[in-house]
């Protein structure tokens, strides 16, 4: 019982750690946040990202309307 829970405390650290590693955004040298994000937003991936995103709401947003009215 006493491994079992070393063992899960060990695999919880571990899963945290990483985790915590994994969100933190890459910062280039010298790079300013400011410069990523606006890289970032003229990427032609992330603009058709955004793009379909956007439709997607939309779609729901209308489709939401004409389920109230009707």
């Amino acid at each position: 019982m006493r491994n079992r829970i070393i063992v899960i405390g060990i695999i919880a650290f571990l899963a945290f750690a990483i985790g915590s590693r994994v969100s933190r955004p890459e910062i280039k040298n010298r790079e300013s946040v400011r410069h990523q994000l606006v890289r970032i937003w003229n990427d032609p991936k992330e603009r058709k990202r955004r793009r379909k995103a956007a439709e997607k709401a939309s779609k729901k947003v209308r489709k939401a309307i004409d389920k109230a009215r009707g």
